[in-house]
């Protein structure tokens, strides 16, 4: 009598096909797995995080100069990165865009000095040296050659100052006793104390504020009821609405230099 239930390898040849095919179609399926794990990317993803970072940023971005960083030394087109790129890349509030001859024409026609009066004491609505006093007049004549010159101009660039020698005294000085004197120039070196602070409380003087403003060129930021480069005056009180500390807050943001 047959048996029913007999295999159907009945050779070990078959037996080692069979055994190869098993192997075969288990890799397959591992990496048929492994790709579609690694190729779906993760919600998290830092480039995806980043792309829509650079998509939704603003068109101008304003850079406060840092007051305490070294400013002497730096070169025209260094000074229109830090300080001219915001106004005068975009033509924001009548400034003359880089490389626009036209618009610079008549302003290269008056001539380097009226340039450089202009941008070192403030102009319309620029304020002096671009809102960052801590410049020196050098480094924005640097900065008003490299524009005007990218512009249709021929100027020269301004020459470096040179720094004033410094005086050699002899070692055979016989020492002099410096405590007293280096007291004396300790308690004199002291700042004074600031008066100019308003008390919390003290009604503002308004006139002094508005004042304030036109002298430092905030309109050419800031607008009434309008964004222009940074928030409108509207929006700024509407944030401090009742905050105890807004003067100070806004005093301590409010200084460019």
């Amino acid at each position: 009598m047959s048996d029913k239930h007999s295999s159907f390898i009945k050779t070990p040849k078959q037996l080692v096909i069979v055994v190869l095919l098993a192997f075969a179609v288990t890799i397959a399926l591992i990496v048929l797995l492994s790709q579609l794990v690694t190729g779906v990317r993760s919600p998290g993803n830092r480039d995806d995080q980043t792309g829509v970072l650079n998509r939704i940023k603003p068109v101008g971005e304003v850079t406060i100069a840092d007051a305490t960083a070294p400013q002497a030394g730096m070169t025209g087109e260094q000074v229109y990165q830090d300080v001219c790129k915001t106004c005068h890349e975009a033509g924001l509030v009548g400034a003359p865009k880089l490389g626009d001859k036209a618009a610079w024409a008549p302003r290269i026609k008056r001539g380097i000095d009226a340039l450089y009066a202009s941008a070192i004491n403030g102009k319309d609505q620029m304020p002096p040296k671009g809102g960052n006093r801590n410049l020196a007049d050098i480094d924005v004549q640097r900065g008003v050659v490299y524009m005007a010159n990218r512009s249709g101009a021929s100027f020269n660039e301004p020459p470096a100052v040179q720094a004033p020698a410094v005086a050699t005294t002899s070692t055979s000085t016989a020492p002099v006793a410096t405590t007293a004197p280096a007291a004396a120039i300790t308690a004199g070196a002291a700042p004074p104390p600031a008066t100019g602070a308003a008390r919390p409380g003290a009604p503002l003087d308004l006139k002094a504020g508005e004042a304030l403003m036109q002298k430092d060129g905030c309109a050419a930021c800031h607008g009434i009821d309008k964004k222009i480069v940074g928030p409108a005056y509207v929006d700024v009180a509407a944030k401090y609405k009742g905050d105890a500390g807004a003067q100070a807050k806004l005093a301590q943001k409010s200084r460019p230099w």
